[in-house]
């Protein structure tokens, strides 16, 4: 997905919850973005300012964490932190490895008022 569909509707998602909470106002909302997901942060940022225009969640701050990319190596189960996509064990040198974190996509979040 790209990031205007994931903004929009995490947007929407987020709306829907603090209106069945009664909320008046979204003030706050922290998202993770994993470094492999393929998102901008920039790009989601810039949409929520624009796609939050007289919603609940106008003006409120959004803040957006990154989730370094972490995988373990199949051969000699160590875990480690990667970069891109050079995912060579650090410790047997294995190429061997699957995704623990890092792809993920979540509200972390909300602060209503």
């Amino acid at each position: 997905m790209d990031g205007l569909t994931v903004t929009r509707e995490i947007l929407k998602q987020l709306i829907e919850k603090a209106q069945s909470e009664g909320a008046n106002r979204i003030t706050r909302i922290v998202i993770e973005v994993g470094e492999m997901s393929g998102l901008d942060t920039k790009e989601i940022q810039t949409h929520f300012e624009q796609l939050s225009q007289d919603t609940l969640a106008q003006g409120a701050k959004l803040s957006i964490t990154s989730i370094p990319l972490k995988v373990r190596c199949l051969s000699c189960s160590t875990e480690y932190n990667a970069s891109g996509f050079k995912m060579t064990c650090t410790h047997c040198g294995s190429i061997s490895s699957e995704l623990i974190s890092g792809n993920e996509l979540r509200v972390k979040e909300m602060e209503v008022g």
